[in-house]
């Protein structure tokens, strides 16, 4: 599997769902209020986020596009996982113009882990392919370790709201965290 290509990910969206609801995480920081909602709501994104950048595994059915810079080999594994769908394909010749490929004919190996490139995406100097990708998780697919890492998290943003901005969160990463993450953890030589 080729790891070196340059890989461009471009979110399309917001995922539909948070692994985690409002309501599982108002219930772990024992909150009854809803003043405080949005907060929360945006913690459990940066968790999430902190949680996918650090293990490559994308938590929550979402959208992504997949920019390559001139793929060399047809094997490509992924730096986020898992690929579900390629819903489009396209290349772009040496005057930029794109040119669409069959989606059908990328092939998703390895558990959603990588990607396997028909010929006429591979081999050509300066063409640049672009991939739209499902991605992620179904919110009941979560491991119960990761779910518990974003409720960590978020309870640690809460604590810390008045010591650190919403955009600095989380400010912590604690070892129980790091304990909860390490399995998931892609390593690489």
């Amino acid at each position: 599997m080729r790891i070196g290509t340059d890989m461009i990910w471009i979110d399309n969206g917001p995922p539909a769902a948070e692994p985690v609801t409002l309501a599982e995480a108002k219930a772990h920081l024992r909150i009854d209020r809803a003043d405080e909602d949005g907060t929360i709501e945006g913690f459990l994104r940066a968790a999430r986020e902190t949680i996918e950048a650090r293990t490559g595994l994308v938590l929550a059915r979402c959208g992504f596009r997949l920019c390559l810079d001139s793929p060399a080999a047809a094997d490509l594994a992924l730096s986020r996982r898992p690929a579900r769908a390629v819903l489009a394909a396209r290349w772009f010749d040496g005057a930029g113009t794109p040119q669409h490929a069959d989606p059908a004919a990328v092939r998703i190996v390895r558990d959603g882990g990588a990607l396997r490139l028909p010929r006429d995406l591979t081999g050509r100097t300066g063409c640049d392919v672009e991939l739209e990708l499902d991605m992620g998780l179904d919110a009941g697919a979560v491991p119960d370790m990761l779910r518990l890492a974003i409720l960590h998290l978020v309870s640690i943003s809460f604590d810390m709201r008045g010591a650190a901005s919403a955009a600095m969160q989380p400010a912590l990463m604690p070892p129980l965290v790091r304990g909860l993450l390490a399995p998931y953890r892609r390593v690489g030589l």
